[in-house]
């Protein structure tokens, strides 16, 4: 069976690639914000705006105006901040006159730029903004020096997100559960949601690379709840899988806790949380690997009981098909009502599908299910690209379902799945890459009305080119502030003018949601748009905010 590494940056781009700063509006002078000994760098960029007041729901409103904000984390390819960085969070706002730019600290060890590789938005003050969680997964603990992984947490306001209100997490952090190791990776995978009822959201954090025992990368995740203060350790909550309240068992390399969501599942008012564990069973099964965990929200928090798990295996019948074989399920996870009944689907993908072509890649949407009744093998709907209707066709390294998002973009009332396949053939052009909106309907998702962009659709800024990967992250928000959501699609590989060849600044398109549809905007945000005095994005895009964020990352 095929084996392959968890995707994660390895490198931090030398400083020294680019030597001529961008004239820039004046900025800030850059900061330093310390919790528990680690420091988050930071720099504000006045920029005008004319504040606007949107309705409908937000997802990643930081400033509280109706309209959600874009906060995206890149690579660096300079930097002159205090400290050489691992990576940088870019939020750009839609009322607050400026724009924030967060970066993490690289070891004087070396390291992985792994800073913002996971971000989520949500309500964790229960206030009515939105507050950022961001992960850097390869961040050294002060106290031992281990690689180990944190998290920071910065709450929105009317003037969008107040650093100096900063917290800070990790596993040696009083209350949070474990302790910091090498590789951990904790941070590695965020979701946001109220898994308690409380009316704040709480957040998950994954670290796939978490030893049980002896056993190594088996991995966990720790849930910290909402509160008054914001996130809290009182209560917190460890789950791995030699619990006997979570299925299957640890082992090494299952990497639990790789990707992670939360929303309502069943009909009650409390949102569940669902784990990615892409690895279980790699190399032990000819009909799939990988498993997707369902555990049930309650008043006191992720429910001990009742959890349910489906690998890739158990959905082989599923697909219908003796060559289509769901290889690391749950590299990619997202929730939404895709048939308008009250209860929410899992959409899992697998981007490593065997689809025949290998990576040619699936996803497979489980009903949502009252009561107790939980993941099962026979509720799951598989789609591929030779599903009718699905927009492309399937071949090697397509990666389809390697990005996922879900909401509602048609306006219908139920939620609709875009679907990023990054490694997607355009011609001849290899790696531009594609997206797929597949329509939620009475009858569950279907191909049936399904579009696709690439970016040499007519409307669909740049144009595809080899290496793009178009489509490697996605999200469904609130751009205009009225009507269904609507969709950034991210364009990692993207050159823009004044890049050094090998070295894109990334871009991100918009596309407007509509009765029909989503309909694509002209324009788009560069990397290369959001230089500083001392900050230059590259790959700008590869991750973008919403509820939640993890898995592999495609360049």
């Amino acid at each position: 069976m095929r084996r392959r590494l968890a995707g994660v940056s390895v490198s931090v781009v030398a400083a020294s690639l680019m030597v001529s700063p961008p004239a820039q509006a004046a900025a800030e002078e850059v900061r330093t914000i310390t919790r528990e000994d680690v420091i988050l760098q930071y720099q504000r960029v006045p920029k005008a705006v004319t504040p606007v007041k949107g309705t409908g729901p937000t997802r990643s409103d930081f400033d509280g105006d109706g309209v959600d904000d874009v906060a995206a984390a890149s690579d660096l390819s300079q930097s002159g901040l205090p400290h050489q960085a691992t990576g940088v969070v870019v939020v750009r706002y839609s009322s607050a006159p400026h724009v924030d730019y967060f970066a993490g600290v690289l070891s004087s060890d070396g390291g992985c730029g792994c800073f913002g590789m996971a971000l989520a938005a949500g309500d964790f003050n229960g206030d009515g903004y939105d507050d950022l969680a961001i992960g850097d997964s390869d961040e050294v603990d002060p106290g031992n020096k281990t690689h180990a992984g944190g998290v920071w947490v910065i709450p929105g306001s009317r003037t969008g997100l107040v650093v100096n209100s900063a917290q800070h997490f990790n596993q040696s952090s009083p209350g949070v559960p474990g302790a910091a190791e090498d590789y951990d990776w904790f941070g590695a995978a965020l979701a946001a949601g109220d898994i308690n009822g409380d009316g704040r959201d709480d957040l998950a954090i994954g670290a796939y690379g978490e030893s049980i025992g002896k056993v190594r990368e088996a991995g966990a995740v720790t849930v910290l709840y909402g509160g008054v203060g914001g996130l809290r350790t009182a209560g917190a909550q460890q789950l791995h899988q030699n619990l006997a309240a979570v299925p299957g068992a640890a082992e090494r390399g299952d990497h639990f806790g790789f990707t992670l969501a939360i929303g309502k599942v069943n009909e009650n008012r409390y949102a569940d949380l669902v784990i990615g564990a892409p690895h279980e069973n790699d190399g032990q099964t000819w009909n799939g690997s990988g498993m997707v965990t369902l555990m049930w929200g309650a008043k006191t928090g992720v429910k001990l009981s009742g959890a349910t798990s489906v690998t890739g295996a158990g959905v082989y019948k599923a697909t219908g098909r003796q060559d289509t074989i769901a290889w690391y399920l749950g590299e990619a996870l997202a929730i939404g009502d895709v048939n308008g009944d009250g209860l929410g689907e899992v959409i899992a993908g697998a981007p490593g599908a065997q689809t025949p072509h290998l990576n040619g890649g699936l996803i497979a949407a489980f009903t949502g299910r009252t009561g107790g009744a939980g993941l099962s093998g026979t509720a799951v709907k598989i789609i591929t690209q030779r599903t009718a209707g699905v927009p492309g066709s399937p071949e090697q390294e397509d990666r389809f379902g390697a990005a996922l998002a879900v909401g509602d973009v048609t306006g219908d009332g139920r939620a609709d799945v875009l679907v990023g396949a990054p490694g997607e053939s355009i011609g001849t052009k290899t790696k531009a890459g594609t997206i797929a909106l597949l329509r939620g309907s009475a009858s569950g998702l279907t191909g049936t009305g399904a579009q696709g962009f690439d970016q040499d659709h007519a409307v669909v800024p740049g144009g595809a080119e080899r290496g793009d990967h178009f489509g490697a992250s996605v999200a469904i928000l609130n751009l205009d502030g009225k009507g269904p959501l609507d969709a950034i699609v991210a364009s990692t590989g993207e050159e823009v003018a004044g890049d050094q060849a090998g070295y894109p600044s990334g871009t991100l398109s918009r596309f407007h949601g509509a009765s029909g549809g989503l309909v694509p905007q002209a324009g788009s945000w560069s990397g290369a748009s959001l230089r500083t005095d001392r900050i230059w994005p590259l790959r700008y895009g590869a991750r973008i905010a919403g509820p939640v964020s993890g898995g592999p990352r495609y360049f």
